[in-house]
């Protein structure tokens, strides 16, 4: 079985929204009302780059403080209670790696945060490609050589954990540590 843990609201605290709010002066809501439509989600994919993203928020009219953002994002990162330890659990018995829709800042992540894990990472900044998407996860699959439905992915969003029940595989939505190893051991994963 190939565990995949999502990144972002499942492992590691997501700092996105204050980063943002911090970055322009305004509220979450504010600022998605003002924002480009899917421009960030070009930036996810890779599609744009950071420099791009930030311009098309300032052609928008939006007052930008990419250093604010960055401070923000980088001092709002940390381990979600039990995540740690549970990741390294199911690295002693099965192979686990990152599924995330994340930026290029996923590298500063990984570096900062998952050092000492045994984990590959498949960001949708490489891949091209989003959850819920078949395609990403049929990705992360070949890339693993696992047949989907050995594929597990824990999430914190149900969209993105019935897209791979879909294709055969096994989504845990993610709400604590708790009852997410419960849940992997359910699914009978052993060592957990």
């Amino acid at each position: 079985m190939l565990i995949v843990f999502d990144l972002m609201d499942t492992l590691l605290t997501d700092p996105f929204r204050r980063a943002h709010e911090a970055a322009c002066g305004l509220t979450f809501a504010e600022f998605e009302a003002v924002r480009p439509d899917g421009v960030y989600h070009r930036l996810e994919r890779g599609e744009i780059t950071e420099a791009d993203y930030w311009r098309s928020l300032v052609d928008s009219g939006l007052d930008w403080d990419v250093e604010e953002f960055h401070r923000v994002r980088r001092a709002g990162y940390a381990w979600i209670d039990g995540m740690r330890d549970l990741v390294s659990d199911c690295t002693a018995a099965h192979t686990v790696v990152i599924g995330s829709n994340y930026a290029d800042w996923i590298d500063e992540v990984v570096r900062d945060h998952l050092h000492g894990l045994d984990v590959d990472v498949f960001a949708s900044c490489r891949l091209g490609v989003r959850k819920p998407s078949p395609r990403f996860f049929e990705l992360l699959a070949d890339a693993t050589n696992t047949p989907l439905r050995n594929v597990l992915l824990v999430d914190d969003k149900q969209v993105n954990t019935d897209a791979v029940a879909a294709l055969g595989g096994t989504g845990v939505r993610f709400t604590d540590a708790v009852d997410t190893r419960e849940a992997l051991r359910k699914a009978g994963l052993a060592g957990i």
